[in-house]
């Protein structure tokens, strides 16, 4: 076997496991509709890809890319990229939210506290 043909092999595996595990994920109510629909997309597309990479070339060659994987790497980290910057974003919103809630709860447990005690009085 030629190293093209474990390549696509290995794209076919990781594309079908990974549409499995999303649909775990969906199951158990961890991932909506939508983000199901998304991701099980992004397998489709990723397994047809290993199958054919061919595909691709209408895109490749305007773009002058020497070869179909110099394309996926550049690729690959724009994603990467993307998704580092999402899941930041998305920390430092719940960062806050935690920070907020943490302040209420303090503030109301000093109230609570204040008013046993001046009840003790």
């Amino acid at each position: 076997m030629n190293t093209t043909l474990w390549i696509q092999l290995l794209g076919i595996i990781f594309g079908i496991a990974m549409m499995y595990f999303t649909f775990v994920k969906y199951k158990r109510k961890e991932l909506t509709s939508g983000e199901y629909i998304v991701w099980t997309l992004g397998w489709i597309i990723l397994a047809i890809t290993a199958i054919s990479p061919s595909i691709l070339d209408p895109i490749i060659d305007p773009l002058n890319f020497y070869r179909r994987l110099d394309f996926f790497v550049v690729v690959g980290f724009f994603v990467l990229l993307a998704l580092g910057f999402y899941n930041y974003s998305k920390t430092k919103k719940l960062e806050h939210k935690l920070k907020t809630f943490v302040r209420k709860q303090a503030l109301q447990n000093t109230e609570h506290t204040k008013r046993e005690h001046d009840h003790t009085k």
